[in-house]
């Protein structure tokens, strides 16, 4: 029969289970009295009379022999058997069963080992004494307990058990205390011992706040705190390309994303609750990281290359207020992935109205002056960083001469009138938009200037860059004289007159190497390009009148 106290009712301290009593009780032997009379529970004794043996003997019977039936015998001897071990199994399973009884007396009227309400140990109390204890703990916590909701310092709540709606009473602790009680005594003696056995290392904890928070309440405040906190995350971006600042990338910084996950702060709020646990509760949400961070973001705008050319210092103001304007036409382009870049569409006509000023230049190897001249050392600066930054050329050409700002091999001309074109062009071959910065800036000393070329895109690896070499590998020479009839006589007058004009000049055959370089390590050496600056003759002016 189980020992299972009633809802709302403490279990019975005198209560005890349907089973043999520990210790069987030993009957007495009937006691005769005088007068051969028997107790009331006992029949009556017989009554023995004398008998003469001869009239016994005339009056017996002949008694039937045995002999003749053996089995009757054996048949006595099994029952006996039988019954001896019939009682001996029944005596033992008395002793065990005694033995049981004995074992799990300490706890038949308290409550087993290891069994909690509320973190409060009920073991070995009786139900009147763990309502008590249980109830009196529980009101010192109403009073006791406070939490502080805290998330990065900052303190969005002051949580007591009143705000929850947590009251306790009698009432409320009777379903808790009967379950505890139903685990140790349940089931006949055999079952009750096994579940005090299960008991040890494996402690049984009940919480009742669980079941009487005002859930609604927390939940609003919870929603209240998710509210202020909870943001999507978000990817770090290149917010602006500023081609005139020294960092010329304006970066977004990635943002995480937090979430409040309501329901899981609400169980373990009730938890530290339901144990008493006051002081701190830090809300620990959801942190989702962004899928591109600032460091991504930073690869796409690597510096790729810089090209640099010495502005000599024997130009002039107005060759230099070219380089300048055509640089700040370059300066801030952006190329996607594919796209092409032309010089001349992109700084357009080298006119006066364009903003362009009067200049030498060097037009079939002379020079002569021309609006917009300086530029070619712009689209030659513009050449070299291309070429530096792994990007493809697909269109140049070389002056009709070496040029002083720049080894052979590594100039790029370039002309725009009506009837003559000569551009210079690439194409964006990396993966990633590349950018460009151009400038006029000063040089080693104060009155020297350069021109600067920087490319930027995606990194072009570890420890990675590109550098130009070029080599010479011919001389040419021009043994021919050319002789150029002064007309107006300015040099010269008469046909047996000649004066120099210029110095016969040589030409050269000159190979380009791109090399590419790891952590200063030359791995790699490609040819660009094999260039012939053609010689020139000597010239000399010559009269066009006889004597």
């Amino acid at each position: 029969m189980n020992r299972v106290p009633p809802q709302n009712t403490l279990p019975n301290n005198n209560a005890h289970f349907d089973r043999q009593p520990m210790y069987t009780q030993r009957r007495t032997p009937p006691v005769y009295q005088k007068n051969n009379q028997a107790p009331n529970n006992m029949p009556p004794a017989p009554n023995f009379k004398r008998v003469n043996p001869q009239n016994g003997m005339r009056n017996r019977r002949p008694q039937k022999s045995n002999k003749n039936k053996p089995w009757l015998k054996v048949l006595v001897a099994f029952l006996l058997v039988a019954i001896v071990v019939a009682l001996i199994v029944y005596g033992l399973q008395q002793i065990k069963r005694n033995r049981v009884l004995e074992e799990i007396a300490p706890y038949e009227n308290v409550y087993g080992p290891e069994i909690y309400i509320n973190d409060i140990s009920i073991s070995g109390l009786t139900p009147d004494q763990a309502l008590s204890n249980v109830y009196a703990k529980m009101q010192e916590r109403v009073e006791s307990w406070k939490l502080n909701i805290i998330y990065n310092g900052w303190e969005f709540y002051k949580l007591d058990y009143r705000a929850l709606g947590i009251d306790f009473s009698h009432n409320m602790l009777y379903p808790y205390l009967n379950e505890a009680w139903m685990l140790t005594h349940t089931g006949d003696e055999f079952m009750r011992k096994e579940a005090l056995l299960a008991r040890a290392g494996n402690p049984y904890k009940i919480y009742t706040t669980k079941q009487e928070f005002n859930v609604n309440n927390l939940d609003i405040i919870l929603q209240q705190i998710a509210n202020s906190i909870n943001k999507a995350p978000m990817d770090a971006a290149l917010i602006q390309f500023r081609p005139d600042e020294p960092n010329p990338f304006l970066i977004r910084d990635e943002q995480v994303g937090i979430q409040l996950d309501t329901e899981k702060t609400k169980q373990e709020i009730l938890e530290l609750a339901a144990a008493g646990t006051s002081g701190n509760y830090e809300i620990s949400p959801i942190i989702t990281q962004p899928k591109i961070t600032r460091a991504d973001v930073e690869k796409t705008v690597t510096l790729r290359a810089e090209a640099s050319t010495a502005i000599s210092k024997y130009s002039v103001e107005n060759r230099n207020n070219n380089i300048r304007l055509s640089l700040a036409k370059i300066n801030g382009t952006y190329l996607e992935p594919g796209e092409s870049f032309s010089f001349n569409k992109v700084v357009g006509p080298r006119t006066l109205k364009a903003g362009f000023f009067e200049a030498d230049e060097m037009v079939k190897g002379d020079l002569v002056t021309g609006v917009g001249g300086g530029v070619c050392q712009s689209s030659s600066t513009l050449y070299q960083a291309v070429l530096a930054a792994a990007l493809s050329v697909t269109d140049r050409d070389i002056h009709s001469a070496p040029v002083g700002y720049t080894e052979k091999g590594l100039d790029a001309t370039v002309y725009l009138s009506r009837d003559r074109n000569i551009d210079f062009k690439f194409k964006n071959t990396s993966p990633g938009r590349i950018y460009i910065t151009a400038h006029v800036v000063p040089g080693s000393s104060s009155k020297s200037l350069i021109s600067r070329i920087r490319i930027y895109g995606e990194s072009l690896g570890d420890g990675v860059v590109y550098k130009l070499k070029s080599v010479i590998d011919e001389e040419l020479s021009e043994e021919e004289i050319k002789y150029i009839p002064d007309k107006k006589g300015e040099f010269v007058t008469y046909k047996d007159e000649t004066k120099l004009k210029r110095k016969a000049e040589k030409g050269y055959v000159v190979s380009s190497y791109l090399r590419k370089y790891q952590n200063g390590n030359l791995i790699e050496e490609n040819l660009v390009s094999v260039d012939t600056y053609r010689p020139r003759p000597a010239e000399y002016w010559i009269g066009t009148q006889n004597r």
